[in-house]
């Protein structure tokens, strides 16, 4: 939508004798106002963009409120609203912005959130935005991970994918190679083993609990690793098909054998939870993301822990399916164009490569550029990224992590065995596919 000019607003004021108007801002509320003024016989419109990032406030501010200042410094006439909103509030707030149409101009999010309200005319196709630097300097699985039939609803700007992450002391003690972690679902097995017969440890952290799509992400990347391909085809999960039947089936059997010398208890545990387990050596080895460098920092720094590409499976190609969250804009914006301006913005190498730091791969070929090309733990995120596959995300998607979740966490309680969890996650799926 363009901006209106100063001329416009000025000859409906005429009628009036006045001065001066007030224009709302992108969204509603007393916040979000744009003011027209004249300056040096020039007219420049102020407008107020609002932004959200969702997540832990005092973090992401000492993150954004640099980059803020430096565009606002850049473009005077624009002032950057940030506002701050937790997780756990995001969802349920995020529907109430939605059914208001006071959506920010600018807000970061998941993409099932995303896409659903897409379906519901709420977001703005970002297609016609999108310039070929940028499309050229994100990683492909990123990009497409962002689309929903057919449209670039969603900018990835913070994404995981599934890692190894080890303990070299405990692979020592254990008789284990720390240069040379597990590289298939069998050397995995026999590391974990070790580790639980030879050391104090238990030999892997395993998470179960059913919400949250965490056990979902694990299933779907490891099975990516066993085909060699996509996990979604646009409108179901590449598992559910018969053709993939026991390459699905293979993989529920290896996660179910993960438990064998687990933690124990997985069913209490989300995939947050273990992360302390790793730290304070109790378990040598937990699949996880990348974020879990902010739990173990000091570890990494010293040698102490280490990170691998996820093991792989019967293809022999260590892929992982890539989770991300991105920016957005609402519908209900209307001054698309700077919002699209500052979107952009954010997308600059740097300023992503600052955004990044709250916990991502590299979401920008640029910004991997950047990396420390020595340190090996870098190298390892960088080739997951560029092995990645498109996690499969619809606007049912929750819907069907909550099928697959119960399923799963049935299977590593020892309740049911894996050709019956598939069948269950089918069945449960193709009710959500046909709703």
């Amino acid at each position: 939508m363009k901006i209106k000019t100063v001329k416009k607003l000025a000859s409906c004021l005429l009628v009036a004798s006045m001065t001066m108007g007030l224009l709302a801002g992108c969204g509603s509320g007393s916040d979000k106002e744009a003011k027209s003024e004249k300056k040096d016989g020039g007219s420049d419109e102020k407008v107020t963009i609002s932004f959200m990032r969702t997540g832990t406030p005092e973090i992401l501010r000492g993150i954004f409120e640099p980059i803020i200042a430096e565009y606002e410094k850049e473009n005077p006439n624009v002032t950057i609203d940030m506002q701050d909103l937790g997780w756990a509030d995001a969802e349920k707030t995020l529907q109430v912005m939605a059914s208001s149409q006071t959506l920010p101009d600018v807000m970061y999010h998941l993409p099932a959130t995303i896409f659903d309200m897409a379906d519901k005319g709420l977001i703005e196709d970002l297609t016609p935005y999108m310039d070929d630097e940028l499309k050229e300097d994100m990683y492909p699985a990123l990009l497409e991970a962002g689309q929903y039939d057919g449209k670039q609803y969603v900018i990835p700007c913070g994404a995981t994918t599934l890692l190894l992450w080890y303990n070299t002391e405990l692979f020592e003690q254990a008789g284990l190679d720390p240069d040379n972690p597990p590289a298939t679902w069998e050397e995995f097995l026999a590391a974990e083993k070790a580790i639980d017969e030879k050391t104090d440890a238990a030999g892997a952290a395993i998470y179960a609990k059913a919400s949250g799509g965490e056990t979902s992400f694990v299933f779907e990347s490891l099975f990516a690793s066993e085909i060699n391909g996509p996990t979604w085809d646009g409108e179901m999960y590449t598992y559910d098909k018969e053709e993939n039947k026991q390459a699905a089936i293979n993989t529920l059997n290896f996660i179910k054998d993960m438990t064998q010398y687990s933690q124990g208890n997985v069913e209490e545990f989300g995939r947050f939870d273990v992360r302390t387990l790793l730290r304070d050596g109790n378990v040598g080895m937990v699949l996880d993301a990348v974020n879990i460098e902010n739990q173990i920092q000091e570890g990494l720094d010293s040698g102490k822990f280490k990170v691998a590409q996820l093991p792989a499976g019967a293809s022999g190609v260590q892929t992982s399916a890539v989770n991300m969250g991105g920016f957005f804009i609402p519908t209900n914006c209307e001054h698309k164009e700077e919002a699209w301006k500052f979107l952009r913005y954010l997308m600059d190498t740097d300023n992503q490569k600052a955004h990044s730091a709250y916990g991502s791969i590299p979401i920008l070929q640029s910004e991997a550029a950047t990396y420390d090309e020595s340190d090996n733990n870098e190298a390892v995120i960088i080739k997951s990224v560029e092995e990645s596959v498109p996690e499969g995300v619809s606007p049912k998607t929750n819907s069907l992590w909550s099928v697959t979740g119960e399923q799963l966490q049935l299977l590593m309680m020892g309740k049911q065995d894996a050709e019956t969890t598939l069948k269950n996650i089918t069945a449960g799926h193709e009710k959500i596919y046909n709703e």
